[in-house]
């Protein structure tokens, strides 16, 4: 009986040895960690600067929880919301050009690597945290882009030079005069003029020198310019009605559209449907892309740029070029 209490004690020993090593085991290689998780701050306007369902899956197939910041709150408040659930990397979407400064603090304070898209920090903020990276593209990037197509065009001829001025008669609406949108226009314009096409304003004013809106009604009879310039692909569709209504589509010399839209699809239908000459785009796909690995390499603490072939500038920042749908090849 002394004996088969003595060999099953040993045997409890034995197992107990072998379920302590399996323990061991399972938590050098962080089975008893919480589940990796990064969370997802909504900017204000909610524009879609990256592609949450991308992300999602993107996420889910590396065994990563992600979270979506509450759409209502500030950027603090809700940062502090999915830090508390287990958040240990946070995407921002921006639309200015200042982050939250109490969203800031809250991430050093708890270490928490920042991946903004949409605007882009300041210097200084890139500077001042180590753990703050940025993916998006440079407006002027997209401007000169879609001013080189615009020059190309008018010295081609498939914008009419309709009064022989050698100038481009153009007229600029901006739905949104936000900095973003003031600076792909203006980036236009400067490259139109290096490939020394110069232009004109057409700025269509009333008897005070107000600015005319943008109907059908208070235009008509204006001089009719020879480019429309937008920055959104809802202006363009916009501005081509408003162009049927007055006639400027009609004849030898048909108004032409250039414009900026918000990604890739918009941006081809607006070619496709005959409503813009040329679109450049906001490359959504490929910065969707960029901040999930940004993302994922922040949460195994690896350097942020691992396993993408470009490289950040100085201060930690990606930049992804603009794309352009045009028909001047074609042409």
């Amino acid at each position: 009986m002394k004996r088969i209490a003595l060999i099953l004690a040993k045997l409890f020993a034995v197992c107990a040895a072998l379920g302590l090593c399996i323990v061991l085991y399972l938590f050098s290689v962080g089975y008893f960690d919480p589940q990796p998780t990064i969370g997802y701050l909504h900017s204000p306007k909610e524009l879609p600067y990256v592609d949450l369902d991308a992300l999602e899956d993107r996420f889910a197939e590396n065994g990563v929880r992600f979270l979506l910041g509450d759409e209502s709150a500030d950027y603090e408040p809700a940062a502090r919301e999915l830090i508390d659930q287990g958040a240990q990397v946070l995407i921002v979407s921006e639309d200015e050009d200042i982050l939250d400064p109490a969203l800031l603090r809250l991430a050093r304070r708890h270490n928490v690597p920042l991946v903004v898209a949409g605007r882009s920090p300041q210097l200084q903020e890139m500077e001042d945290y180590d753990k703050l990276w940025y993916v998006g593209s440079n407006p002027a990037l997209g401007g000169e882009l879609l001013g080189e197509e615009m020059a190309m065009g008018f010295r081609s001829g498939a914008i009419a030079d309709a009064n022989g001025d050698l100038l481009l008669q153009y007229s600029l609406y901006l739905s949104d005069i936000g900095p973003y949108h003031q600076a792909l226009s203006y980036y236009a314009l400067q490259e139109c003029e290096h490939y020394g096409v110069y232009s004109n304003l057409l700025e269509y004013l009333d008897e005070n020198d107000d600015p005319l809106p943008f109907t059908a009604e208070a235009l008509a009879g204006q001089q009719k310019p020879e480019l429309l310039l937008c920055t959104t692909a809802g202006d363009a569709r916009f501005l081509y009605d408003l162009a049927g209504q007055l006639g400027w589509l009609e004849g030898d010399a048909p108004v032409r559209i250039a414009a900026v839209a918000e990604n890739s699809k918009l941006a081809q239908a607006l070619v496709d449907d005959g409503i813009a000459m040329a679109a450049t785009y906001y490359d959504i796909d490929q910065i969707t892309q960029v901040a999930g690995q940004l993302a994922l390499n922040a949460l195994d603490s690896q350097f942020a740029g691992q396993g993408l072939e470009l490289q950040p500038d100085e201060t930690g920042r990606f930049f992804i070029p603009f794309g352009l749908v045009t028909t001047l090849e074609t042409e």
